[in-house]
């Protein structure tokens, strides 16, 4: 992981509420989604899940720093930008190809192209819309001395560190 801008427009950030409670955030990079549906989109779900991961992660590792056993989730916020652009084209129609003129034939010098009247290249239009998301995840967490189960929505931050290094380690995040 790396803190936010360091290596792009993704990463993580910290700040401290109180000695022990922390305020741990990522945003992870822009990524490609359906234009049509850019919210209910499996990338955008999957990137809100791998923010969450991220934040949760680092969230362990400051505890492990600091000497602690056990962290809570207080609050969480997940969010995600999206970003819906849409981009007009004039292109010319595949019947005036500049490259190839299937028309150009020296056999029926008189014939012409299709939908040309004389007045010129035909042009058509096209909208083109895609569609970009960035997750944002925000948690803020009570680091503990010592691990009690009997506490609720407590964890053990050994346990999540050696879940997050066992499945999301070998990336660049």
């Amino acid at each position: 992981m790396v803190p936010l801008g360091s290596s792009g427009d993704f990463g993580y950030a910290q700040r401290d509420l109180a000695p022990d409670r922390v305020e741990v955030s990522y945003r992870g990079d822009a990524v490609p989604v359906s234009a049509a549906v850019p919210r209910d989109d499996p990338r955008s779900k999957a990137q809100l899940d791998l923010a969450h991961d991220l934040a949760l992660w680092r969230a362990a590792q400051i505890a492990a720093e600091r000497g602690k056993a056990g962290l809570k989730i207080e609050i969480e916020n997940r969010d995600s930008d999206v970003v819906v652009q849409q981009r007009n084209y004039y292109r010319a129609s595949p019947y005036n190809d500049p490259v190839f003129d299937p028309y150009d034939d020296p056999f029926w010098p008189g014939y012409r192209r299709p939908f040309d009247h004389g007045f010129g290249p035909q042009y058509r239009f096209e909208q083109v819309r895609t569609a970009t998301t960035r997750a944002i995840v925000s948690l803020t967490v009570t680091l503990f001395q010592g691990f009690d189960p009997k506490v609720e929505g407590m964890f053990p931050v050994s346990d999540i560190l050696a879940r997050m290094q066992a499945v999301r380690s070998g990336a660049v995040y």
